[in-house]
């Protein structure tokens, strides 16, 4: 039985840069990230609602499909901030 040495297994490499507000810039920008595309999701949502009741657009599946993908992106951001609250506040009820 060959037992592969240590030297193979690779660390884990953490964001190196803090920005101004203390922050890693490498979870920063996927958070942004995160927001621009349920941003996107919402916008689009807006923007098949309004070609639906104008007429424009005949297949009301392709809207309830864009609905359903926005409000399903605002419910997980909504519980990405409750969790990150809850764990603020947990560190804050912490004994130095």
């Amino acid at each position: 039985m060959v037992i592969p040495s240590v030297s193979a297994i690779r660390p884990v490499t953490a964001p190196t840069t803090i920005d101004k507000a203390g922050a890693a810039s490498g979870s920063t920008n996927t958070f942004v990230k995160g927001l621009e595309n349920v941003q996107a999701s919402l916008d689009n949502a807006d923007k098949l609602a309004g070609q639906l009741a104008n007429g424009q657009l005949t297949d009301v599946h392709t809207y309830m499909a864009a609905a359903t993908k926005a409000e399903l992106a605002v419910q997980m951001t909504v519980a990405i901030r409750d969790k990150a609250v809850e764990a603020y506040q947990e560190i804050m009820r912490m004994q130095v």
